[in-house]
């Protein structure tokens, strides 16, 4: 039998990570992708789109370019 300091110290261990796991995962997933840049006028063809990209990745998290009907997207990660 576990002496009651043992219980004590499992269960506040049991409910300090039922309390941080789902705050941690609510963080990770507050990143999201947004539109920032597209169209014809700004990007005639994918290759131009992703010659932005470094530049994009230095303000964001992260950057893609989306091609969809032939109209190129830049799509960043705040």
């Amino acid at each position: 039998m576990k002496s009651w300091r043992t219980r004590t110290t499992l269960g506040l261990a049991t409910v300090a990570a039922a309390v941080a796991i789902p705050l941690a995962a609510g963080t990770a997933s507050a990143a999201q992708w947004h539109d920032v840049a597209g169209g014809p006028e700004m990007y005639p063809n994918l290759a131009s789109c992703q010659a932005e990209i470094p530049k994009a990745k230095e303000h964001y998290q992260d950057a893609t370019c989306v091609e969809v009907n032939g109209r190129v997207s830049l799509w960043v990660l705040y």
